[in-house]
């Protein structure tokens, strides 16, 4: 489609600039300039994302005014500061000092005019001021907080420590009973526009007492708008659904009942949405097959199961519970690829050289037994010699072909440009009351990548056949580094005694090996992974930066993630060369909100594992087992040194004034301090050992001390003690 030319982006400013002119919405802005309104809709975007108009409430459009200005998301510090990552590509973020925040609450999308540039309290490259304007669109109608009361009002404490103020309670919803102090509420959110007015609202639910077991996860999950009830008839169309799925249904698929199949996931899954079988041939070659939950048979479009899982967009993994996008029925059950039953499914073959090279490919609907529920650490045991004796026989044969492909394809795919950056995961053990008993790094192991080369094989396969028919659909894209990112990642990686490589697509994965390689290898890897963008869904194929390929989509989890819901949809279509099931205006929507709800569903994963592992510490705390902790150094900002600790990953503030005495300057890239007097440095990617110092979970903060300093405290402790018994 040809893009708008400078005339016409001209017309569409010359009529927005018009002294008379009041903000319109799209529909009107196309009756008023006779444009037809996709056609106006892509330029009005384009232009905002460029900076050149704004949108302000209720979708309606304006110019800016005064100063240059630029929209984007807000960030609010603990320390009461802010950034925003501009909508238009390629620029830095924004520093926003405490006072030109105005009315905007951290998330808020924001219209910011830009100032001067200057230094800025945060170890990221972030130079150019500038001030909020106005609130575009509010990231957070509601707060969670603690209820409190003064002899003439009721106010609540957020539990967002990026929330500074207190709320005026304005109110209470009817029929809720007036909360007594200190119990956890919801407020809806009065509009705001100064900065003078107090922040104030109605509260309309209590969620019980702040401090009673499992308050922490309601918080989470009323502030990121994650419901875990269902609606009523949801729960009805799912319950209509039989577990065993009657004979009739196979007809027309694939019958692989009497193949090995299998599923191997998380030791705490319940929802098994993939199984993998492989044969084999006396030449060689590899005939992988991928087999995917069928959900798209119990789900049809616009049903209440589907209108609700699509306002999810995905299932979200709490540190303590799993909220499905589907009904738990379909979850755990009516879809889940469950051991020694028939479960419907969609099947992709796969036929590889004795290389790894793709021959042919084909998909289609298919019915599978799986033989074998085996989890991520008993496949991990096996390959590593130690106990495989509750495997079947038949399937440890397998599993050794299997892993001889999967490394295979590996090699292939990191050759090709892939990058390898699988940064481990936090698991939180809790006994019955919520209390964390033990955090759990789980790292990259060669199971996990069994899976994982399978199911991107299988994406692959998938979204090359639906771009080929051009059917409108959903892909996964991921854009490249932007200059900016190139130049900080450079510096970064330079600093840590790496070699610095040209900024290119095809260098980046030599990169990533050096980072490997390196004896900096968390902190590199970090620095890498910190300098990409955020990958999203699109409506059409594009480049997937990180795993180097052209084309790729999400096709292998459709229990948990509505993308891959979709393109089940629009695969069976093909297959029986029925109506596209999606428009090409259908997927843009669409590639919005789960692109959304996927980065709302990991912010709320993060909030809860950072409130349980924070209570962890405080426990530590409280029993006086402060350390001493393995950690590295992953940042510098103004104050100190940012240390994450390596068992938890949990990140902790090491203050100048907790190092030994001496004035610290900065280098010219921020990644190292040195001492004036003693020469002694600290540098990003160096390991220390530290103990707690405080824990604030009101500030969801960590202070650290060095265990040297700690070490000679507790020694002058001791000597004065003894010095006072003389």
């Amino acid at each position: 489609m040809a893009e708008f030319t400078p005339s016409e982006r001209k017309r569409i400013l010359d009529f927005l600039h018009r002294p008379d002119y009041r903000p319109l919405r799209q529909h009107e802005l196309a009756r008023a300039l006779a444009w037809s309104g996709p056609v106006l809709r892509r330029a009005l975007r384009d232009m905002e994302r460029e900076g050149l108009i704004v949108r302000l409430r209720k979708n309606r459009w304006a110019a800016p005014r005064g100063a240059p200005t630029l929209a984007g998301r807000l960030r609010v510090s603990v320390d009461g500061f802010g950034f925003v990552t501009p909508e238009q590509t390629g620029r830095p973020d924004i520093y926003i000092p405490a006072e030109s925040l105005g009315p905007a609450l951290d998330g808020d999308r924001v219209l910011i005019a830009l100032s001067t540039e200057g230094e800025v309290p945060d170890e990221r490259e972030a130079r150019t001021r500038g001030r909020v304007v106005r609130v575009l669109e509010r990231r957070h109608e509601r707060v969670v907080g603690r209820l409190r009361r003064t002899a003439y009002y009721g106010y609540v404490i957020p539990d967002n420590p990026r929330i500074r103020e207190n709320v005026r309670v304005r109110g209470f919803a009817p029929g809720l009973a007036q909360p007594e102090e200190d119990r956890l509420v919801v407020v809806d959110l009065e509009p705001r526009e100064r900065e003078q007015e107090s922040l104030s609202g109605t509260v309309v639910e209590d969620l019980g007492p702040a401090d009673a077991p499992g308050a922490d996860m309601l918080s989470v999950m009323r502030s990121f708008d994650v419901r875990s009830e269902f609606p009523a008839e949801a729960l009805r169309q799912a319950d209509h659904e039989s577990p065993a799925p009657a004979p009739a249904l196979f007809h027309d698929r694939h019958d692989l009942r009497g193949q090995l199949v299998f599923t191997i996931d998380p030791e705490d899954a319940k929802d098994f949405d993939d199984a993998v079988s492989l044969v084999r041939a006396d030449d060689g070659r590899w005939r992988l097959g991928v087999h995917i939950a069928d959900v798209s048979r119990y789900v049809p479009v616009d049903s209440p199961v589907d209108v609700e899982a699509r306002r999810r967009g995905t299932s979200v993994y709490l540190a303590d519970r799993v909220i499905p996008m589907l009904p738990p029925r379909l979850t755990t059950d009516v879809c889940s690829l469950q051991p020694g039953v028939p479960r419907l499914t969609h099947s992709v073959f796969i036929l590889f050289d004795p290389l790894g090279g793709v021959l042919d490919f084909s998909t289609g609907p298919s019915v599978i037994r799986s033989a074998a529920r085996l989890d991520y650490d008993q496949v991990q045991a096996c390959f590593d010699g130690g106990a495989g004796g509750s495997i079947p026989a038949e399937v440890r044969a397998s599993l050794a072909e299997m892993r001889e492909l999967a490394a295979l394809l590996r090699r292939r795919r990191m050759a090709e440009g892939s990058l390898d950056l699988a940064m481990p995961e936090i698991r939180c053990r809790m006994d019955s009351a919520g209390r964390v008993l033990e955090i759990r790094k789980r790292g990259s192991t060669e199971a996990y990548q069994l899976i994982e080369e399978f199911m991107l094989a299988a994406n692959q396969a998938v979204a090359g056949r639906i771009a080929r028919q051009k059917a409108p659909s959903l892909y996964r894209i991921h854009d490249e580094p932007d200059a900016a990112q190139w130049e900080r990642m450079q510096v970064e990686l330079r600093a840590l005694g790496l070699a610095s490589l040209p900024p290119r697509k095809d260098t980046l994965s030599r990169l990533a090996r050096l980072a490997a390689a390196s004896p900096m290898s968390y902190a590199a890897q970090l620095a890498i992974l910190r300098n990409l963008k955020r990958a999203v869904y699109a409506p059409v194929p594009g480049l997937h930066f990180g795993l180097g390929f052209d084309c790729y989509t999400h096709f292998t989890s459709p229990i948990r993630r509505y993308p891959d819901l979709v393109v089940h949809r629009v695969l069976k279509a093909l297959e029986t060369r029925a109506a596209p099931p999606y428009s090409a205006d259908d997927t843009a929507r669409l590639a919005t909100h789960c692109s959304q709800t996927e980065a709302q569903a990991d912010e709320a994963e993060s909030d809860s594992i950072v409130r349980k592992r924070l209570d962890y510490y405080h426990g530590l705390m409280a029993r006086d087992e402060t350390g001493p902790f393995e950690g590295v150094i992953i940042g510098l900002h103004a104050r100190g040194l940012v240390v994450e600790l390596r068992d938890t990953l949990q990140r902790g503030h090491l203050p100048f004034s907790a190092l030994p005495e001496d004035h610290y300057v900065t280098d010219r890239d921020r990644m190292k301090i040195t001492g004036r007097r003693r020469d002694r440095s600290w540098r990003v990617g160096q390991e220390v050992r530290v103990r707690l110092a405080r824990v604030d979970a009101r500030r969801r903060s960590v202070g650290l001390l060095l265990e040297e300093a700690s070490a000679d405290a507790r020694t002058r402790r001791r000597e004065k003690r003894r010095q006072r018994m003389r």
